[in-house]
Protein backbone atom coordinates (compact mmCIF):
# COMPACT_ATOMS: atom_id res chain seq x y z
CA UNK A 1 0.00 0.00 0.00
CA UNK A 2 1.41 3.50 -0.87
CA UNK A 3 2.16 5.77 1.64
CA UNK A 4 0.00 8.81 2.18
CA UNK A 5 0.53 11.98 4.67
CA UNK A 6 -1.96 14.22 5.57
CA UNK A 7 -1.33 17.75 8.14
CA UNK A 8 -3.13 19.44 10.29
CA UNK A 9 -1.95 22.91 10.73
CA UNK A 10 -3.55 23.65 13.98
CA UNK A 11 -5.45 20.80 16.00
CA UNK A 12 -9.04 23.26 15.59
CA UNK A 13 -8.98 21.30 12.39
CA UNK A 14 -11.19 18.32 11.39
CA UNK A 15 -8.61 15.23 12.46
CA UNK A 16 -8.55 12.21 9.54
CA UNK A 17 -8.63 8.69 10.51
CA UNK A 18 -4.93 8.12 10.81
CA UNK A 19 -2.92 4.79 11.21
CA UNK A 20 -0.28 7.33 13.28
CA UNK A 21 0.32 10.54 14.43
CA UNK A 22 3.74 12.75 14.83
CA UNK A 23 2.82 15.96 16.84
CA UNK A 24 5.00 18.84 16.35
CA UNK A 25 5.42 21.90 18.46
CA UNK A 26 8.99 22.69 17.81
CA UNK A 27 9.11 25.86 19.82
CA UNK A 28 9.49 24.33 22.06
CA UNK A 29 7.42 21.58 23.56
CA UNK A 30 8.50 18.95 21.44
CA UNK A 31 11.72 19.79 21.35
CA UNK A 32 11.86 19.76 25.05
CA UNK A 33 9.85 16.08 25.53
CA UNK A 34 12.84 15.03 23.06
CA UNK A 35 15.70 15.99 25.28
CA UNK A 36 13.79 15.17 28.34
CA UNK A 37 14.75 11.93 26.92
CA UNK A 38 17.83 12.10 25.89
CA UNK A 39 19.08 12.91 29.06
CA UNK A 40 17.50 10.20 30.31
CA UNK A 41 13.99 11.45 32.00
CA UNK A 42 11.78 8.67 32.50
CA UNK A 43 8.00 9.50 31.78
CA UNK A 44 5.94 12.64 31.51
CA UNK A 45 2.81 13.38 32.20
CA UNK A 46 0.90 15.89 29.82
CA UNK A 47 -1.54 17.74 31.30
CA UNK A 48 -3.81 20.68 30.19
CA UNK A 49 -4.28 23.18 32.80
CA UNK A 50 -1.63 24.93 35.19
CA UNK A 51 -3.88 24.00 38.00
CA UNK A 52 -3.84 20.49 37.15
CA UNK A 53 -0.27 19.93 37.16
CA UNK A 54 0.43 21.83 40.62
CA UNK A 55 -2.50 20.04 41.78
CA UNK A 56 -1.11 16.62 40.39
CA UNK A 57 2.84 17.93 41.62
CA UNK A 58 1.27 18.32 45.33
CA UNK A 59 -0.56 14.58 45.03
CA UNK A 60 2.62 12.83 43.59
CA UNK A 61 5.96 14.62 45.83
CA UNK A 62 9.28 16.31 45.13
CA UNK A 63 10.30 13.01 43.11
CA UNK A 64 8.50 14.82 40.37
CA UNK A 65 9.16 17.84 38.19
CA UNK A 66 6.95 20.23 37.22
CA UNK A 67 7.84 22.37 34.15
CA UNK A 68 6.17 23.96 31.37
CA UNK A 69 4.90 27.46 30.29
CA UNK A 70 2.27 30.36 29.61
CA UNK A 71 3.15 33.27 27.65
CA UNK A 72 6.26 31.77 27.07
CA UNK A 73 7.69 31.42 30.86
CA UNK A 74 7.08 29.31 33.98
CA UNK A 75 4.03 29.70 35.82
CA UNK A 76 4.55 30.47 39.73
CA UNK A 77 5.16 27.10 41.70
CA UNK A 78 6.52 25.21 38.27
CA UNK A 79 10.20 23.64 38.72
CA UNK A 80 11.50 24.01 34.97
CA UNK A 81 10.38 26.11 32.09
CA UNK A 82 9.21 25.01 28.75
CA UNK A 83 13.28 24.94 27.35
CA UNK A 84 14.91 22.10 26.24
CA UNK A 85 18.18 23.98 27.01
CA UNK A 86 16.88 24.54 30.51
CA UNK A 87 15.97 20.73 30.57
CA UNK A 88 18.90 19.72 29.33
CA UNK A 89 20.82 20.84 32.59
CA UNK A 90 18.46 20.14 35.01
CA UNK A 91 19.69 16.18 35.70
CA UNK A 92 16.08 15.25 34.74
CA UNK A 93 17.20 11.43 35.03
CA UNK A 94 17.22 12.23 38.89
CA UNK A 95 13.02 12.34 39.54
CA UNK A 96 10.31 9.90 38.76
CA UNK A 97 9.50 11.95 36.17
CA UNK A 98 7.30 15.30 34.97
CA UNK A 99 4.51 17.08 34.84
CA UNK A 100 4.11 19.19 31.95
CA UNK A 101 1.85 21.80 30.52
CA UNK A 102 2.17 24.25 27.78
CA UNK A 103 -0.31 26.55 26.09
CA UNK A 104 -0.06 25.20 23.08
CA UNK A 105 1.92 21.83 22.80
CA UNK A 106 0.88 19.54 25.20
CA UNK A 107 -2.89 20.25 24.32
CA UNK A 108 -2.44 19.08 20.71
CA UNK A 109 -0.95 15.41 21.61
CA UNK A 110 -3.64 15.35 24.11
CA UNK A 111 -6.01 15.85 21.20
CA UNK A 112 -4.37 13.51 19.05
CA UNK A 113 -4.45 10.79 21.95
CA UNK A 114 -8.01 11.29 21.79
CA UNK A 115 -8.58 9.90 17.94
CA UNK A 116 -7.48 6.53 19.48
CA UNK A 117 -4.32 6.03 17.30
CA UNK A 118 -0.91 5.66 18.37
CA UNK A 119 0.86 9.15 18.60
CA UNK A 120 4.80 10.11 18.31
CA UNK A 121 6.37 13.30 19.28
CA UNK A 122 8.33 15.03 16.64
CA UNK A 123 10.41 17.58 16.60
CA UNK A 124 13.09 18.85 14.11
CA UNK A 125 15.72 17.31 16.48
CA UNK A 126 14.17 13.86 16.04
CA UNK A 127 12.75 14.25 12.41
CA UNK A 128 14.84 11.11 11.02
CA UNK A 129 14.20 9.04 13.53
CA UNK A 130 10.43 10.31 13.92
CA UNK A 131 9.32 9.53 9.59
CA UNK A 132 10.89 6.10 10.27
CA UNK A 133 9.25 4.99 13.30
CA UNK A 134 6.29 6.46 11.79
CA UNK A 135 6.30 4.09 8.67
CA UNK A 136 7.21 1.15 10.33
CA UNK A 137 3.79 1.69 12.40
CA UNK A 138 1.08 2.32 9.22
CA UNK A 139 1.03 4.27 6.06
CA UNK A 140 -1.43 6.72 6.53
CA UNK A 141 0.89 8.80 8.35
CA UNK A 142 -0.76 12.61 10.17
CA UNK A 143 1.09 14.94 11.58
CA UNK A 144 -0.34 17.58 14.06
CA UNK A 145 1.26 20.77 13.81
CA UNK A 146 0.42 22.14 17.27
CA UNK A 147 0.15 25.68 16.05
CA UNK A 148 -0.07 29.22 18.05
CA UNK A 149 -2.93 30.50 19.93
CA UNK A 150 -5.32 28.06 17.86
CA UNK A 151 -4.07 28.85 14.24
CA UNK A 152 -1.34 27.80 11.89
CA UNK A 153 2.01 28.95 12.59
CA UNK A 154 5.11 29.00 10.32
CA UNK A 155 7.61 27.36 12.58
CA UNK A 156 5.84 24.28 12.69
CA UNK A 157 4.74 24.18 9.31
CA UNK A 158 7.81 24.20 8.40
CA UNK A 159 9.30 21.58 11.16
CA UNK A 160 5.96 19.55 9.46
CA UNK A 161 7.19 20.02 5.95
CA UNK A 162 10.86 18.65 7.13
CA UNK A 163 8.72 15.47 7.94
CA UNK A 164 7.02 15.41 4.86
CA UNK A 165 10.41 15.62 2.41
CA UNK A 166 12.30 12.87 4.44
CA UNK A 167 8.96 10.77 3.90
CA UNK A 168 9.22 11.47 0.43
CA UNK A 169 12.64 10.65 0.05
CA UNK A 170 11.77 7.16 1.69
CA UNK A 171 8.47 6.76 -0.02
CA UNK A 172 8.64 9.21 -3.23
CA UNK A 173 5.01 8.12 -4.27
CA UNK A 174 3.21 8.64 -1.25
CA UNK A 175 0.25 10.52 -1.37
CA UNK A 176 0.19 13.67 -0.07
CA UNK A 177 -2.81 15.99 0.98
CA UNK A 178 -3.27 19.47 0.57
CA UNK A 179 -2.10 20.11 3.80
CA UNK A 180 0.96 18.75 3.56
CA UNK A 181 1.50 19.98 0.41
CA UNK A 182 1.49 23.26 1.77
CA UNK A 183 3.62 22.55 4.71
CA UNK A 184 5.95 21.21 2.34
CA UNK A 185 6.38 24.14 -0.16
CA UNK A 186 7.17 26.09 3.11
CA UNK A 187 9.99 24.20 3.63
CA UNK A 188 11.07 23.80 0.11
CA UNK A 189 10.97 27.86 -0.29
CA UNK A 190 12.66 28.20 3.09
CA UNK A 191 15.79 26.29 1.12
CA UNK A 192 15.37 23.47 3.45
CA UNK A 193 16.68 25.09 6.23
CA UNK A 194 14.91 25.25 9.91
CA UNK A 195 17.26 28.38 11.42
CA UNK A 196 16.29 30.30 7.90
CA UNK A 197 12.02 29.27 8.14
CA UNK A 198 11.99 30.53 12.04
CA UNK A 199 13.80 33.62 11.26
CA UNK A 200 10.44 34.82 9.89
CA UNK A 201 8.37 32.71 12.44
CA UNK A 202 6.34 35.36 15.20
CA UNK A 203 6.58 32.77 18.00
CA UNK A 204 10.89 32.51 17.39
CA UNK A 205 10.54 36.62 17.47
CA UNK A 206 8.19 36.42 20.41
CA UNK A 207 11.02 33.54 22.32
CA UNK A 208 13.94 35.74 21.50
CA UNK A 209 12.53 39.16 23.01
CA UNK A 210 12.43 36.37 25.88
CA UNK A 211 15.50 35.78 25.87
CA UNK A 212 15.20 31.78 24.41
CA UNK A 213 17.79 32.50 21.39
CA UNK A 214 19.70 29.58 22.31
CA UNK A 215 16.40 27.64 22.79
CA UNK A 216 15.43 28.48 19.27
CA UNK A 217 18.87 27.56 17.89
CA UNK A 218 18.58 23.83 19.67
CA UNK A 219 15.36 23.58 18.02
CA UNK A 220 17.20 24.00 14.67
CA UNK A 221 18.77 20.87 15.13
CA UNK A 222 17.29 18.75 12.10
CA UNK A 223 18.18 14.76 13.14
CA UNK A 224 20.19 15.13 15.69
CA UNK A 225 18.43 13.27 17.33
CA UNK A 226 17.60 9.47 17.29
CA UNK A 227 14.98 9.66 20.48
CA UNK A 228 11.36 8.91 19.44
CA UNK A 229 8.64 9.36 22.61
CA UNK A 230 5.40 8.04 22.09
CA UNK A 231 2.39 8.35 24.01
CA UNK A 232 0.83 5.65 26.00
CA UNK A 233 -2.08 5.17 28.22
CA UNK A 234 -0.80 3.86 32.19
CA UNK A 235 -2.59 3.76 34.87
CA UNK A 236 -5.60 5.19 33.42
CA UNK A 237 -3.01 8.48 32.51
CA UNK A 238 -1.92 9.46 28.71
CA UNK A 239 1.82 9.66 29.51
CA UNK A 240 5.00 10.03 27.32
CA UNK A 241 7.32 7.90 27.33
CA UNK A 242 11.16 7.01 26.02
Amino acid sequence: MEAQLDVILSPTEAFPSCDIWLVVDVLRATTTMTIFFECGGKKILPVESVEEGLALKRSLGSGWLLMGERKGLPPQGFDLGNSPLEVANACVSRYEGAIMTTTNGTRALLAAASTGAPVLIASARNALAAVDAALSLGSFIGIICAGRLGRASLDDSACAGALVDIALEKEPKALLSDGARIVHSVWCNYGRNMEEALKDASHARFLLELGFGDDIRLACQLGASASVPKLAFVNERWTVLP
